[in-house]
């Protein structure tokens, strides 16, 4: 018996080159490997689930549609199957790669909402990034999932960066507004220790994060996207990715592919192993770590944790003692100061 699992997420560990920032699980391979990676994909999928559906699948990685014609419509047509009447299938692409072709080919197979990563419109930075795509990609990758009806677009940006200026916050932000964008996640640069910049002792400037921070907000304002999590804004509710709320939500969500994390049944999960092999290392959640992950995963949302909830009820009763900076609102346990989620999150730890 399958537990009640509504969420999938798809790890595609491939990419034309690494960039400078990236710690993800990631190899530039070659197609015979994708080839028998995708196989493998959709075996464990056929085996596992069978006829379960889902209310959301999300394709990350890597860069999933750097997977060839044949790879990416056998990826998408197998897993179509999986989904519920009312769904959200989400696929991580990269502008450059997104053509007239690839457009069609994920409108074809039920792909109704694209996260481009974008990083920047400063060109210049990009190549800092070793970013293969330029603003005028962005533009044209935009303007082919809209040429197949595709208008849930998400456009992912990074900030604190010490090149960054504010002149490219504003940048960003015209982009955003002049091309009505509904859905936008501004992240900030972290140093992870499998980065390239991280063994280039890049130095990161707390003062410069904070300040940038500060204008998206303002910019996001005057642009009337709504901050509904830490990091990400959207026109409207019904613009919120709803696979990313499963996870701040602490919802089951399963996992397939070698990096994938996921969380089912009080388990924690990583697909650890190889390319052609790969299992979970599972750590069993006793009921502080999972009230620690409602905690930690629910005030990231500006609307805060919803005390209705029996679960989320119980994880507020354990931590009421040592919680600072909250307050309650309609029901809902809310941080003070988003920004500031840190100072909180110290307190539980």
């Amino acid at each position: 018996m399958i537990a009640k699992v509504e969420h999938l997420y798809i790890h595609i560990p491939f990419c034309k080159s690494i960039c400078t920032y990236c710690d993800f699980v990631r190899f530039v391979a070659n197609n015979s490997c994708i080839d028998l990676y995708i196989r493998k994909i959709i075996d464990e999928i056929s085996y596992k689930y069978k006829t379960h559906q889902f209310k959301t699948i999300y394709i990350g990685g890597g860069t999933p549609n750097y997977l060839n014609k044949k790879n990416l419509t056998l990826l998408l047509s197998t897993l179509k199957k999986y989904l519920k009447n009312k769904y959200e299938f989400t696929i991580e692409c990269n502008p450059e790669f997104l053509t007239k072709e690839q457009a069609i080919i994920l409108k074809q197979n039920k792909v109704n909402r694209v996260s481009i990563g974008a990083q920047t419109t400063n060109n210049n930075i990009l190549q800092k990034f070793q970013r293969r795509h330029t603003i005028k990609n962005i533009q044209e990758a935009i303007q082919n999932l809209r040429g197949v009806d595709i208008f849930n677009i998400s456009i992912d940006f990074i900030y604190g960066f010490n090149e960054l200026k504010d002149c490219d916050i504003f940048s960003a932000t015209k982009f955003i507004g002049d091309w009505k964008i509904p859905h936008v996640s501004w992240y900030a640069l972290e140093l992870k220790s499998g980065s390239l910049l991280n063994k280039q002792n890049y130095q990161l400037n707390n003062a410069l994060v904070e300040h940038q921070l500060s204008l998206i907000i303002k910019s996001m304002n005057k642009i009337y996207l709504n901050r509904y999590e830490v990091s990400n804004w959207s026109l409207s509710p019904s613009y919120e990715s709803q696979h990313n709320k499963a996870y701040w939500l602490t919802k089951n969500w399963a996992a397939i592919g070698l990096g994938a994390f996921g969380f089912e049944k009080m388990v924690y999960y990583e697909n650890i192993g190889n390319l052609n092999n790969w299992k979970p290392k599972k750590i069993k959640y006793k009921k502080q770590d999972y009230y620690f992950q409602i905690m930690l995963m629910g005030l990231r949302l500006i609307q805060g944790i919803d005390l209705k909830n029996p679960h989320y009820l119980q994880a507020y009763k354990f931590y009421k003692n040592k919680l600072k900076h909250v307050h309650i609102k309609n029901n809902h346990l809310i941080v003070d100061n988003v920004n500031l989620l840190d100072n909180t999150l110290e307190e539980l730890v």
